[in-house]
Formats: structure tokens, C-alpha cells, sequence
């Protein structure tokens, strides 16, 4: 039987441990499939997706910046990812592509502080999954920097949650009531920017602050909130956990976690 290709798409893709990751939990369960990372500039979206229909690719994760741009190109998507106008994961079905987004429930697994009061930074795909999927008793405050696309963002935080987008200038009254702070946003990805300073997380009494972003060192982010005395946790949870959901979808069987994990943290 054939080998099966699963992956991800994304600008930049190579450095993701993505493939890492499922490429073990293939082999633990005995899977006959392999995963890779495609890495392409946005103008070569529809060349790249001919591709990978041609590929006959059996699924493939997607990340920035063609979690909006995908849906383009689907079948389908199911109504969460329909909510958030915004596909992580893609699902071949019969030859049909199915869009579905594990990102948020994948971040809220990881989280297990049971915050109240939770500052969002970002408004864009990966920020609206999170919001989407909050539990209930969470109160939770979007912030975002106020740009040409401010307007249309602020829509569509409220159309999801009934939530105002508010000027991330503003962000400092709200932080002393803050329990955990979450970066969605790119910023530190590439270099050591931080979108929030030492002296505003020092406004937090104590509490978490997450970057969705990985990379081998710290960011300025986490760096500036651990020397405030918060504790810190970077992306690599969320990756395993909406990654381990994306597996699941894949293969309707139970991701074995704990090792996707162990390859991950290596």
C-alpha cells in the first residue's frame, strides 16, 4: 500500500517541528503516511495547492499567513471554522478538501490555571480561534494595535463574541485586573520585539503570560514577563495540542500526546 502525505503549508514552514511531531506518532501507531513541511510565498498559493491536489495529499495543517486564504480552495468547512473564517487543519475526504480549526480548543487545554480575567493581543486568525473557544467564566479583553484594518477586525471580534476590539495603546488599565496575557500576535517571531514592555507586565500581580510563538530562546515577551514575576509559557503546548486534534480528525484515533510532546520539547 502506498504511503499516504500529510503536512503543512505556511510562509515561513521549514522551521515548524510540526513534522517532527506527527511523523513520530505515525510511527508509534504503525501508520503508513508520512508528513512534511511546504514552505511558499502567499503568490504561489494557487500553484501550490494544485500541487498538492495532484500530491494527493491525505491532509496537512496550515498556518500564517493562509489561514484565511485557504478557504478559497476547500470543499467545506465546518461551521467553527466558518465562524472564525480561519482553517489550521484540512481534512481530504473523498478527494473533497474539509477545513476545520483546532487551534483554540487546542490552546485552552493547555491552560490550567482557570484564569478570570484574560488579556488578548492580537485580532487576526490565530487570536479569534482562542477567543472563539474560551470557557464560559472567562472574561476576556482584545487588544490590538490601531491599523488601517482596526475597523473591519473590531466587526469581527464583535460578531464572534459581542466583544469590542480596543486600542492596544489603552491595553495599561486593564492589566492590574489581568490574570493571564496572551500574545496572538507575530510580533518576536523574527527578532526581539516585544509588543508589551517590562514596566506593563509589572502592572499584573503576578499571574501567566503565553506567546503562541515557539523558537528556541525565549522572546522579549516572555523574557519582559518572567523578570515581572510572572509564569511564562511559550507556543510549543499549544502546537501538540491543536496538532494532536488535527491527528485525531486525520486518523479518528487518539494522538499519542505524551510522546508528540517528549519529540517536540527535545
Amino acid at each position: 500500500m502506498e504511503q499516504q502525505l500529510y503536512g503543512l503549508i505556511g510562509f515561513p514552514a521549514m522551521h515548524s517541528k510540526s513534522p517532527r511531531m506527527h511523523n513520530a506518532a505515525m510511527k508509534k501507531l504503525n501508520i503508513n503516511a508520512k508528513y512534511q513541511a511546504f514552505e511558499f510565498s502567499p503568490n504561489q498559493l494557487s500553484v501550490e495547492v494544485e500541487r498538492l491536489r495532484h500530491l494527493n495529499i491525505q491532509g496537512f495543517n496550515v498556518t500564517m499567513p493562509f489561514k484565511n486564504k485557504i478557504i478559497d480552495y476547500l470543499d467545506g468547512i465546518d461551521d467553527l471554522a466558518n465562524q472564525l473564517q480561519s482553517v489550521n487543519t484540512v481534512q481530504n475526504v473523498n478527494g473533497k478538501w474539509i477545513g476545520h480549526s483546532t487551534d483554540g480548543n487546542g490552546f485552552w487545554q493547555t491552560i490550567n490555571s482557570h484564569p478570570k480575567t484574560v488579556v488578548l493581543i492580537g485580532s487576526g486568525g490565530a487570536a479569534r480561534s482562542i477567543l472563539a473557544s474560551k470557557p464560559n467564566d472567562v472574561t476576556i479583553h482584545v487588544f490590538n494595535h490601531h491599523s488601517v484594518r482596526f475597523k473591519q477586525h473590531a466587526k469581527e471580534i464583535k460578531k464572534l463574541k459581542n466583544i469590542e476590539l480596543e486600542d492596544l495603546a489603552n491595553i495599561r488599565a486593564t492589566l492590574p485586573e489581568t490574570n493571564l496575557v496572551i500574545n496572538a500576535t507575530n510580533v518576536g517571531m523574527r527578532d526581539d520585539a516585544s509588543i508589551l514592555s517590562k514596566a506593563d507586565f509589572e502592572l499584573m500581580n503576578g499571574g501567566s503570560a503565553v506567546d503562541i510563538i515557539y523558537r528556541d530562546q525565549p522572546t522579549k515577551f516572555l523574557e519582559y514577563a518572567n523578570s515581572a514575576g510572572l509564569k511564562t509559557k511559550n507556543g510549543l503546548d499549544m502546537l501538540v495540542s491543536q496538532g494532536a486534534l488535527s491527528f485525531e480528525i486525520w486518523f479518528r484515533q487518539k494522538a499519542p500526546i505524551e510522546l508528540m510532546n517528549e519529540v517536540v520539547n527535545k
